[in-house]
């Protein structure tokens, strides 16, 4: 899930492994806010609709498209789909728990098997920019060939990442000069307008594209873990991987995070060592 470059033999003894879960304690309510200030852009769930949660992880998308029905009558069917088999048996957990009308399947967003026109609307929630091949472009064209018509697809990027700065100024500080960055490259897709050219070379027309921005408040865990949390799964990322050097830098490291987040647009301090971070995201409706 953390979408690593280079598949590296040595990790640090002080690492987190970057499984689902410590995916899910990193973002905290961050995935599912987002999915809801996405999902709100939308055209409203109807009775009867089919919703397909792309590149679904452990749920969030799922979760915030049945809390904006929530206290309805609706009946809508969810097709959730990931290529990460501990991402979707955390989701076929939380389906059970909370009864969601889903059927999930591991499936690769560049390769989709449901027929044509399939859905009447897709979500992509922080999906298209984590490394699909050719900058999402092909995952954008099944998304179009499997929407019906005037169905829309929902996606986002963000414009604003306080978590990733604080990670590179750690790279820089404790690597060699000239080693590659983690998530070198990501800046790109804070441009509404590399986002929507991603979407036209998918087959949607431009004036049937609209990109809005909005703001994402996150409450973080305790301030040192949270930092932890982020260089463990975002550190070793890059082109290179992890170094040996890691290891004995990693207090150094966690300490440029820590500055580096406090120092950072939006960042505010909370009872308990906790800590409120602004992300501001580009949310992008097509329709076909």
């Amino acid at each position: 899930m953390n979408a690593p470059e280079f598949k590296s033999s040595f990790t640090p003894k002080q690492a987190l492994a970057p499984t689902p879960q410590l995916y899910d304690e990193l973002v905290g309510d961050g995935m599912e806010k987002l999915a809801k200030v996405t999902i709100a852009e939308l055209p409203p769930f109807q009775d009867g609709v089919v919703v397909h949660d792309n590149g679904c992880g452990t749920g969030p998308g799922t979760a915030a498209i049945m809390a904006s029905i929530a206290g309805s009558s609706k009946s809508i069917s969810i097709k959730a789909t990931d290529i990460n088999d501990d991402a979707l048996y955390t989701y076929l957990k939380n389906a059970t728990l909370h009864k969601w009308p889903s059927d999930v399947s591991n499936m690769d967003a560049s390769a989709l098997t449901f027929p044509d026109e399939t859905f009447t609307h897709s979500l992509a929630n922080a999906v298209i920019f984590t490394g699909l091949k050719e900058d999402g472009i092909p995952a954008m064209k099944e998304t179009y060939r499997t929407l019906k018509s005037s169905g829309a697809v929902a996606v986002n990027t963000w414009a604003l990442t306080p978590s990733v700065g604080p990670v590179q100024e750690a790279a820089k500080a404790t690597r060699p000069e000239g080693t590659p960055l983690p998530r070198q490259g990501l800046e790109k897709w804070s441009d509404v307008a590399f986002v929507r050219n991603v979407l036209e070379q998918a087959g949607f027309e431009k004036d049937k594209i609209i990109v809005v921005q909005k703001e994402v408040l996150v409450a973080t865990a305790e301030l040192n873990h949270f930092a932890s949390m982020i260089w463990s799964f975002i550190g070793g990322t890059s082109a290179v991987g992890w170094l040996k050097s890691d290891e004995e830098n990693w207090d150094r490291a966690i300490e440029v995070v820590k500055t580096e987040l406090r120092n950072g647009e939006g960042f505010e301090e909370l009872k308990g060592g906790r800590s409120k971070i602004k992300f501001v995201a580009n949310i992008a409706v097509a329709t076909k």
